[in-house]
């Protein structure tokens, strides 16, 4: 502080203000105002009194009693005292600011931000976004501090950054639960190393399973977390995950997982410690990368010791595997104006193994597949309804088929060969008049192998498909959407009653209050009202195919012929001959069209809602594209086929499978049917899902259903949740089997959801035919999305 300016207040005779107004101006960094003011001791000491302001550049204080010393550049503001920063504020009893350095110190507070607050017996100002507390709790929960906290001796705070606790001791509720030396919690949008919050499990056999996450943001672009684990009987293991982003639509993951299992050993049933150390491993690198808008990769590449780990530790695994294989699969992609090519390459490892610890060797590898794609080229397009469009296609496929070692048996199926795939065709748009369309497409399918060994002869088989499509589609439109506010004049009061609130919630009551407040109805109050009207589609389209297959023709090695006549034999599905497809007793086959000769009738149905979204005006008043929202509220699709080559006494004999999609999702209800219904046999597969939503419950229903004697499936899935209270929620969700009349898996959960939005405890108990584990998960809001989804998403049965 310059002499001059003490020279200048210092002047001022000794006087009270009665007022609320400035009373000291140190230059143009500090006001004081006040309603009384006094000065002593030859304008040394300055005393404000009532309602005291000092605003000291971006700072405000609050207080009730405020001295300055001039000398020394104290000022010490007593009373409800209140400091008010950039993005925080601190409530006390006691705050004493020294000018000249601008620490500030305050008794008994309690700091508040929009992400965290700290109650402190002492909290120190040391620089612009450091701050120091003695004896403080930390918590994320702004409304309510006893839910939970991290207290600690000492606590030191960079704002944006991250906070430090020593000694700290976590509380729930005011009980101790967890006590750590030292902690580091990120208060910032960056990341930030240190411990996350442990995860704790109980299963069987190996009992408690105790994992404590330790966060590494090695940079700003990657990251890694190490977990150590304690699997009870099993031992000790850990966890790896190594993250990096190299650009956009760029990045590198790497998992693992470690353990020194002292309960396996292979090809053993152990489900006691067996006094052995036992090491084993999985690990998955998944690499995927868009060099541009026409060029990217994908890798993935997994690994195990033995192929028991995904039983044992299917918790960890289940959501990785993709199928009864693993190893090594790559993909690369470029496209190019008229044509795209690709390639794919899989190396696996097979579980169905009787050895877990040994590779299958006759496991059929794809080393690689080549794919060549050339985009619909446009032969001639006319301006007259007849024959308005023709184009033609190409695709190609080049794979090669290869077993690390071969079969020593002498009837094994030829496993080692390149297969050479061409797709051409030719569609004309014959029609195309208002909603009658129609259209043809000729292709033909050809197949071509050659086998690794010199004395099998080549296979080659083709198909020459055409199918000719007459569609007929027509709408129909319900009502208007659209959106309008109207002035409270132009309702009637019984009208108005329509607005209210209908959420069936009971209002809050205070505690303070002796009885209660009668009740006030807000849309008596309002004066303006919007009224959203909807507006509803439904589309029906007619489709008459008919497919024939106009030449088919399978020529060279007999051996392999008789090998694809069954699905065992194929490399994959386009092995398989086109004209035979109906006569395999496949699930996949069997619920498609028969090719041969075959007419086919279809009728979809879609019912589509149209709603307004907040009305914005454009230049001319009117709606802009992109102002509504459509969903598709029910759907119904029939397909039905028949055969006419077929040489059948009844009609009923040459009906293909009757195919039935349906679907309902419109307020509290959500439902849906798919069903094949094949009349020779009178069987079904069916899938048959309902769920009911009311205030408080929601159940739900699923039936799965085969009733061919191969597949011969009876699944029934029933499941509730129940929130009796805002803070509280329960689950349970069973799949039985009523063929072998036995349960498939059992899952009981028990959410408890405070209203302070600060954590969520979740208790889990499931049964299946090969384990049961119990976990108790932490979910702490720390702003992540995760936590807000987990929240909000509580009536939706995938997340048990």
């Amino acid at each position: 502080m310059s002499l001059a300016l003490i020279i200048f207040w210092a002047a001022f005779p000794c006087q009270a203000q009665s007022k609320n107004e400035l009373q000291l101006s140190l230059g143009d960094s500090v006001n004081i105002y006040s309603e009384k003011a006094y000065r002593r001791d030859n304008g040394t000491y300055f005393e404000a009194v009532g309602n005291v302001i000092i605003i000291s550049g971006q700072d405000t204080l609050y207080g009730e009693k405020a001295t300055l010393n001039s000398k020394t550049g104290d000022i010490t503001l007593e009373g409800s005292v209140r400091y008010i920063g950039k993005n925080i504020t601190i409530y006390g009893s006691r705050i004493a600011l020294n000018m000249n350095s601008n620490k500030l110190e305050m008794d008994n507070a309690r700091m508040i931000t929009t992400e965290f607050s700290i109650v402190a017996s002492k909290i120190k100002k040391i620089s612009e976004n450091k701050y120091f507390a003695k004896e403080a709790e930390f918590t994320t929960c702004r409304d309510c501090v006893e839910s939970w906290m991290i207290s600690g001796q000492e606590v030191h705070l960079e704002i944006g950054e991250y906070v430090q606790i020593y000694h700290a001791l976590a509380k729930i509720k005011g009980t101790d639960v967890l006590y750590l030396p030292y902690i580091a919690l990120p208060v910032k949008t960056t990341r930030e190393s240190g411990l996350l919050f442990p995860q704790l499990n109980q299963r069987a056999p190996e009992g408690f399973i105790y994992e404590q996450p330790v966060f590494w943001a090695i940079d700003e672009d990657k990251d890694a977390t190490f977990t150590p684990t304690f699997l009870g009987e099993r031992g000790l293991g850990t966890n790896l995950q190594y993250r990096q982003v190299f650009a956009e639509k760029n990045w590198l993951e790497i998992n693992s997982k470690l353990v020194m299992d002292e309960i396996y050993q292979p090809r053993e049933q152990n489900t006691s410690a067996s006094n052995r150390h036992y090491f084993r491993n999985y690990f998955e690198l998944e690499n995927h990368s868009q060099w541009s808008n026409s060029f990217s990769h994908h890798v993935l590449i997994q690994g195990s010791g033995d192929t028991d780990f995904f039983r044992d530790f299917n918790y960890y695994t289940d959501d990785r595997l993709l199928s009864n294989d693993y190893g090594i699969d790559f993909f690369i992609n470029q496209r190019f104006d008229q044509f795209s090519l690709s390639l794919e390459s899989s190396y696996k490892r097979n579980i169905l193994v009787d050895d877990p610890t040994e590779f299958d060797k006759q496991y059929v590898q794809t080393l690689p597949t080549v794919n060549l794609s050339v985009m619909p080229q446009l032969l001639y397009q006319g301006e007259h309804k007849f024959l308005h469009k023709i184009s033609s296609g190409f695709k190609s496929r080049f794979s090669n088929f290869k077993q690390v070692e071969e079969a020593e048996e002498e009837d094994a199926y030829l496993r080692n060969a390149h297969r050479i795939e061409a797709y051409p065709y030719v569609h004309f748009s014959l029609l195309n008049w208002g909603p009658l369309n129609l259209s043809s497409n000729i292709s033909i399918d050809y197949q071509e192998y050659n086998f690794d060994e010199s004395e099998e002869q080549n296979f080659s088989k083709y198909t020459n498909l055409i199918s000719t499509e007459v569609s007929f589609t027509m709408d129909r439109i319900f009502g208007l959407a659209y959106e309008e506010t109207y002035s409270r004049d132009e309702f009637r009061e019984q009208d108005l009653m329509k607005f209210k609130n209908q959420s069936g919630k009971e209002p809050k009551k205070n505690d303070k209050l002796i009885g209660e407040l009668p009740s006030f109805e807000s849309a008596l109050a309002r004066e303006r009202f919007k009224v959203t009207s909807s507006s509803y589609r439904h589309a029906q389209e007619f489709k008459f195919i008919h497919h024939q297959i106009l030449a088919s023709d399978e020529s060279g090695n007999e051996r392999f012929l008789a090998q694809i006549q069954e699905e065992e034999g194929w490399f994959d599905y386009r092995d398989a001959i086109i004209e035979d497809l109906d006569e395999l007793q496949s699930n996949e086959t069997r619920t498609t069209i028969p090719l041969k000769n075959t007419f086919e009738f279809q009728w979809n149905n879609s019912l589509i809602k149209k709603t307004p979204k907040n009305y914005i005006y454009s230049t001319d008043e009117k709606y802009l594209k992109d102002q509504f929202n459509y969903s598709t509220i029910g759907y119904f699709e029939l397909s039905q086929g028949l055969l006419l080559e077929e040489s059948a006494d009844s009609v009923e004999d040459k009906l293909t499978r009757l195919y039935l999609n349906s679907g309902y999702n419109v307020g509290s209800w959500r439902f849906k049917l798919t069903d094949y219904y094949f009349h020779q046999t009178s069987d079904n597969i069916l899938t048959l899902h309902a769920q009911k939503r009311f205030e408080r419950l929601s159940l739900l229903g699923k039936y799965d259903h085969n009733s061919f004697t191969s597949s011969n499936l009876k699944v029934i899935q029933t499941g509730f949740q129940f929130r009796p209270h805002d803070i509280l929620g329960f689950s349970y969700l069973k799949s039985f089997d009523l063929d072998a009349n036995e349960d498939i898996s059992s899952i009981y959960q028990v959410d408890f959801m405070p209203h302070n939005n600060c954590w969520i405890v979740n208790l889990n108990y499931r049964e299946t035919l090969i384990e049961q584990r119990f976990s108790i998960n932490w979910e702490f809001n720390f702003g992540n999305e995760e936590f807000k989804e987990y929240r909000t998403n509580f009536w939706n049965f995938t997340r048990i």
